[in-house]
């Protein structure tokens, strides 16, 4: 949260966060890692579970019961929840940069890469170029298919490639990415009708940075497939690999109560 800061207040966005923690507990968090925005402590977790969120998996006893599952509200000025993200494992954390990415389209080239292959031409890029152990990263794919030409979406029949992007580094633990709808169109030289993009395509996802993932520089791999055809041609269809820097930090320790 932190490190999105600056871009969290350009969005218009205030900042707060709460945790189950002492008052005293939190300030020596902010105080250790310089945190700018409020930490609001809920001792007892009173706010916690008046909010439903509370974590059941931790039982009473455990030095952790009382923490909620990890996540974000996202409020507009008069109070009313526009969005929230959470994850359902305490051990994996949605990021700032991903609320910015889904909900305000703000899309960094700091860790972006450029593809183009024959018509098509992609920007992959994710919410950050920086990230830590177990943290959500948000991803966006722009596809700019040329004039006359066409890609294809799902379902499809058996013989076509279905436009897909698959992140195969070994850190990735988990991966969603969505596309829109594609468009159906009758082909009646074929005889079918096909799901199929055009123009300009957005897709939005995550990635889930894997809990045992060394700290260091990484090249964030992955692979971009489609089918490009026209109304009388079907090129071969496409795999274009891609990387996308990316630096791992280690998860920020808290401080003991």
């Amino acid at each position: 949260m932190q490190q999105s800061l600056p871009e969290l207040k350009k969005a218009g966005l205030a900042v707060a966060a709460i945790s189950y923690d002492s008052r005293d507990t939190l300030k020596r968090f902010s105080d250790a890692h310089q945190i700018a925005y409020p930490l609001l402590s809920d001792h007892g977790s009173a706010v916690i579970r008046k909010f439903g969120i509370l974590n059941p998996n931790i039982p009473e006893g455990n030095m952790f019961h009382g923490i909620p599952f990890p996540g974000d509200y996202v409020l507009a000025p008069d109070g009313t929840v526009t969005d929230k993200h959470f994850i359902p494992d305490y051990q994996t954390r949605p990021t700032a940069s991903e609320i910015l990415l889904t909900d305000f389209n703000v899309v960094g080239d700091s860790a972006s890469v450029s593809i183009v292959a024959d018509d098509v031409r992609a920007k992959i890029s994710l919410s950050s170029a920086v990230t830590a152990q177990s943290l959500e990263l948000g991803v966006n794919v722009e596809l700019t298919i040329a004039p006359g030409w066409h890609i294809y979406g799902e379902p499809l029949p058996e013989g076509y490639v279905a436009t897909s992007v698959k992140f195969t580094s070994e850190f990735v633990s988990d991966q969603h990415l969505t596309f829109p709808p594609p468009r159906p169109v009758e082909f009646k030289m074929l005889g079918e009708t096909l799901p199929v993009y055009e123009n300009t395509v957005r897709a939005k996802g995550t990635i889930a940075i894997n809990r045992r993932a060394k700290p260091g520089d990484y090249k964030l791999t992955g692979v971009l497939k489609f089918q490009e055809c026209s109304d009388r041609e079907c090129k071969i269809p496409q795999q274009a690999p891609f990387e996308i820097p990316l630096h791992i930090d280690a998860m920020t320790p808290g401080l003991k109560k």
